[in-house]
């Protein structure tokens, strides 16, 4: 009964405070422009200060804000890329023009933190970065991925390779697992989304990890790269537990929120963009130039798989005069690309609308490769009522990866595996007759293997959010929604691997011809309701915003793969094969999660504390009904105005937890399938799990200090942190009498420590001249300190080549290689983490014209480059001293661990704006404005590093050891024109 009458004291007190705010009112109109073009500003927010008052600007900049007080009162009045103002308005004014100037260092941006919260960049407590639309488009993207690289501290990202259709790796704040996700969690408008890795299956072809299902060597993409980056409006990176723990124990290596773009109120408007273009390939290995004479000898040298007589090598000799390029006919294909991207924002007060489409297709530099992407999506917000908002996000999306076969293999198949081992004067053009010849150095001919080898992924995917806002109720001084958000991301991918039986390597297994038919089927799903308090206490006094909420996710995954040898030529169906395998994986994860916030502002909102829990179970868990908590704290203080020169000033810190799941499957121990006699049985092996696994646990402290100076033209955020990722999941090899081979716990910690650094300035503004230049920099220790087991090897292939090793005092992610005269027999080479990230881009406009750049500069960072090695072991590296000095240490160091330092010119473009005048002569009035660009990526790269790329990974995404440069795609430079209209 206690809690009952307090609740209606409470709802008394409530309704009280209500009848107070039906004093005398007016109602003010006014205008919102920019001040530097005097154009209208379109949805900005007008609020009454220390109310929940306000109102939104429509397409020509208008508002109107009723029941204002009849009293003095001012106005806040926000708008994304403005800096917020607050304008007074005197007793009984019923009129307001309102100028903005533009914010260009995003001082004053809303930041989005957790499940319907959003914070002040000004006052924020963590370090999140922002990254624009702007950023993102600036330059023609494969994916978004590929858009973040430079332009994020603290985040290394990293092509795995150059295939078409993206396939990438980001690390955030170094490695924080040893054996457990090393993906960021995605969020898409309020809703987790996949970013699986869903391996081709092309292993079966490969042979690459042996046996005949798919592998992590496959060299997959990321399904994040299905994304339109035109869509996008901002991308938010929660680096810290600080910032992510509201996400729980999927947020240990970072959250990446994207929000994508809404509706403007006002008429229709249209966006074009149309681009054409091309890739090329950015750098080659090269190869031994061989005499005549030369030629004769090597092919009587014994490293022939067949007799190769006289005549054949002159033959082949003279069909190239000497050298035949091998890299040119494999890698020289530069057909076209072009991306076609259309959107359309309109609406009213109430009801606003956004639609876009792409059509995009990326050529591969390798012949029988490339990428095609279609997308669709609508997003619509509609007010019912003075209460309830809704709003809409849909996305249909289709795309057909060709990625080729490339990476390691152990059938000697891949392309840089066949032409590394055959000699440059051997010819692999087919002759009259479209007859290749078979390869006498090799097991095929690798012209041949790439132009029919099929390699289609096929994907279509459907993601949905609703976002449901009620307004219960609303006084002068307080504030209460319900937001419900629900949300699924569904897609199938289909992978049919073909290699026809006539190919020169196939019979070698006995079974010419290889087929494989895999279907996988993903689904994440996922629901929260959120109620959200605010309560203002005067207009510069006490702001409280307090939510509390429970989020509920369901992820589904299953696929099947089916492997055919032994086919018929003609034949690629599956169930014509001789010998066939079938492989299936099915997982089911849910997760229950309960959170509660409060985020204060005090004096007079100089003054920012937050604090926060998450309690979340999972079915990964070993005991799915136990929640597992995750704390946060943070705060902040601002020194607004301290000098005429330094206008901003803020201290901050944060401490926060979050978690790593256990991966779906380490809990269970498998009974495999045996037969005793005829009869069928079952037989415990492989891994046995402890009774109390579960999430690994990340504990994270960070301070800094963000400074705004000269009227802001130049701001500075820095920050040093460290992360203690405890409770790790660990593998231990167990004694064969127990029956099983490894028993999977928790223990063990790694702990990172950097510090991060972005500086943003405005050296030249005004009289037509603009120039923002922009430097990020980032660097981060990791070590481990604590192991419930003894030192072990993170195996690649071998210390001869170079392999992690995780020790107690050691880097996670350093490179151990043999050296006999050490101690133990190896020792440490290097490491795949570089010394530092520093990207530094350079923005310059002059009247019409508009120049941008970005560097990406890592040292210090180290690959193993097998590559290389192909080439030594069959005599055919251009180097030949080096080769002999390689060959001589291996077995003795680890002549293969190289340097891989780099700098990068990632990005580049220049465009033009069209007059007026001649817009208005060219397209008749029917176009608002236009520009006229080209651009490139990646089209310079500085580098010690012998191999192809100092960006690889042949093993996909992990979290150690990634850096194996093992015959991957080549990387490819990109050049583009296009065309932008607004209409």
């Amino acid at each position: 009964m206690r809690h009952s009458s307090a609740l209606v004291w409470a709802m008394a007190l409530l309704a009280a405070g209500g009848s107070s705010a039906l004093a005398q009112q007016r109602s003010i109109t006014g205008t919102v422009t920019s001040v530097t073009t005097g154009d209208p500003v379109a949805a900005a927010q007008i609020r009454i200060q220390g109310t929940t008052n306000g109102a939104l600007t429509d397409a020509s900049g208008r508002f109107t804000l009723q029941n204002a007080p009849t009293d003095s009162i001012t106005l806040v009045v926000r708008r994304i890329g403005f800096r917020q103002i607050a304008v007074g308005v005197p007793a009984n004014q019923t009129t307001v023009t309102v100028g903005l100037q533009p914010d260009i260092l995003r001082l004053q941006e809303q930041v989005i933190t957790g499940q319907a919260v959003t914070v002040a960049r000004q006052n924020l407590a963590n370090d999140v970065a922002t990254v624009t639309t702007q950023q993102i488009n600036r330059t023609s993207t494969p994916t978004i991925e590929n858009a973040l690289q430079g332009k994020v501290a603290g985040a290394t990202i990293t092509a795995n390779s150059g295939a078409p259709g993206g396939g990438m790796q980001i690390r955030i704040r170094g490695a924080t697992s040893i054996f457990g996700n090393s993906q960021p969690l995605y969020v898409i408008d309020g809703v987790p989304v996949s970013n699986r890795t869903i391996e081709s299956g092309l292993n079966a072809v490969s042979g690459a990890s042996g046996g005949m299902d798919a592998s992590s060597q496959d060299n997959a993409p990321n399904r994040i790269a299905d994304l339109n980056p035109s869509d996008i409006q901002s991308i938010d990176i929660l680096k810290g537990s600080s910032a992510a723990a509201v996400y729980g124990a999927e947020a240990a290596n970072g959250v990446v929120i994207i929000t994508t773009k809404h509706g403007q109120p006002g008429a229709v408007h249209f966006h074009l963009t149309q681009r054409l273009g091309t890739y090329a390939d950015e750098n080659k290995l090269g190869f031994r130039h061989f005499t005549l004479g030369e030629a004769y000898d090597y092919a009587k040298s014994g490293t022939s798989k067949e007799t190769m007589d006289s005549a054949d090598v002159l033959a082949n000799y003279n069909a190239c005069h000497g050298y035949c390029d091998m890299e040119q006919q494999l890698f020289g294909h530069h057909g076209l690309s072009y991306q076609t991207a259309l959107s359309a924002s309109g609406g009213s007060a109430n009801t606003r609308v956004f639609a876009s489409g792409l059509l995009q297709h990326d050529n591969g530099i390798m012949q029988n490769t490339g990428y095609d992407k279609q997308s669709l999506r609508l997003n619509g917000q509609q007010n019912l009522g003075s209460r309830l908002t809704v709003q809409i996000h849909t996305n249909l999306i289709h795309s057909l990866t060709k990625r080729g076969i490339s990476n390691n293999d152990n059938v000697n198949v891949t392309p840089y595996f066949v032409i590394g081992q055959t000699p440059s004067f051997f010819n692999f053009q087919p002759d009259q007759n479209g007859v290749y010849p078979d390869n006498p150095f090799a097991h095929s001919n690798a012209l041949q293997t790439v132009n029919f080898v099929q390699t289609p992924e096929d994907v279509f995917r459907l993601q949905g959010a609703t976002s449901a806002n009620y307004n219960v109720f609303t006084t002068d001084k307080q504030n209460l929604t319900a937001t419900l958000d629900a949300g699924i991301d569904h897609y199938t991918q289909k992978d049919n691997i073909y290699s026809p039986p006539f190919l020169e390597f196939e019979p070698a297994d006995g079974f010419a011809g290889t087929a494989t038919d895999q279907s996988a089927v993903v689904t994440d799903a996922t629901a929260a309701f959120t109620l959200k308090h605010e309560y203002t206490a005067s207009p510069n006094g006490l702001s409280a915003t307090t939510t509390a909420g429970v989020r509920r996710g369901y992820d589904s995954f299953d696929r099947t793969n089916t492997v055919a040898r032994g086919l018929l030529p003609g034949q690629n169906n599956v169930n014509q094969g001789a010998a066939t395998s079938v492989f299936q994986d099915q997982e089911l994860t849910k997760t229950l999660s309960v959170f509660a916030g409060e985020d204060i502002l005090l004096l007079d909102q100089r003054l920012f504390v937050s604090g926060g829990i998450l309690g979340e179970r999972t079915t990964n868990d070993a005991d799915v009904n136990k929640f597992f908590w995750y704390p946060k704290a943070s705060a902040s203080l601002r020194f607004p105005n301290l000098a005429p020169w330094l206008n901003q000033f803020k201290i901050r810190a944060a401490f926060g937890e979050t978690g790593n799941q256990p991966l779906y499957g380490n809990k269970f121990t498998p009974f495999n399938t045996v037969n005793y006699g005829g009869v069928t049985g079952v037989q415990i092996g492989g891994t046995v799990a402890d009774l109390d696994l579960h999430p690994e646990r990340e504990v994270e402290i960070e301070g800094g200090f963000d400074v705004a100076v000269w009227n802001s033209r130049l701001s500075l955020s820095a920050t040093a942190y460290q992360k203690n990722n405890k409770e790790l999941l660990m593998h231990q090899t167990l004694a064969p009498s127990t029956g099983y081979g490894v028993r999977i716990f928790n223990g063990g910690e790694i702990r990172n420590r950097g510090i991060e650094a972005t500086l943003t300035a405005l050296p030249i503004t005004g009289h037509g001249i603009n120039w923002t230049t922009r430097l990020t920099f980032a660097r981060n220790h990791g070590v481990v300190t604590s192991l419930p087991v003894p030192a072990f090897t993170v195996n690649a292939f071998s210390n001869d080549f170079g392999n992690g090793f995780i020790e107690v005092g050691s880097s996670p992610t350093q490179i151990v290689g043999t050296d006999t005269a050490a101690a133990r027999g190896f020792r440490r080479y290097g490491d795949t983490q570089p010394t530092f990230d520093l990207g530094f881009s350079n923005d310059i406009t002059v009247g019409g014209f508009r120049l941008y750049g970005l560097l990406d500069w890592r040292p210090g960072a180290s690959v193993v480059n097998l590559s290389q090695l192909i080439f030594d072991g069959a005599g055919l590296s251009p180097d030949a001293d080096g080769e002999a000095a390689r060959l001589a240490a291996l077995g003795n160091t680890a002549p293969y661990i190289q340097d891989a330092s780099f700098l990068k010119l990632r990005e580049v473009t220049l465009s033009y704006q069209l007059p007026a005048s001649l817009l208005q002569g060219l397209l008749g009035g029917y176009a608002d404005q236009a520009s006229l660009e080209i651009s490139g990526r990646n089209l310079f790269t500085w580098t010690p590093y012998k191999g192809l790329d100092p960006e690889v990974s042949n093993f996909g995404n992990q979290n150690v050891i990634r850096s194996q440069d093992v015959a991957p795609y080549p990387p490819s430079r990109s050049f583009f024109a296009g065309i932008n209209v607004d209409f």
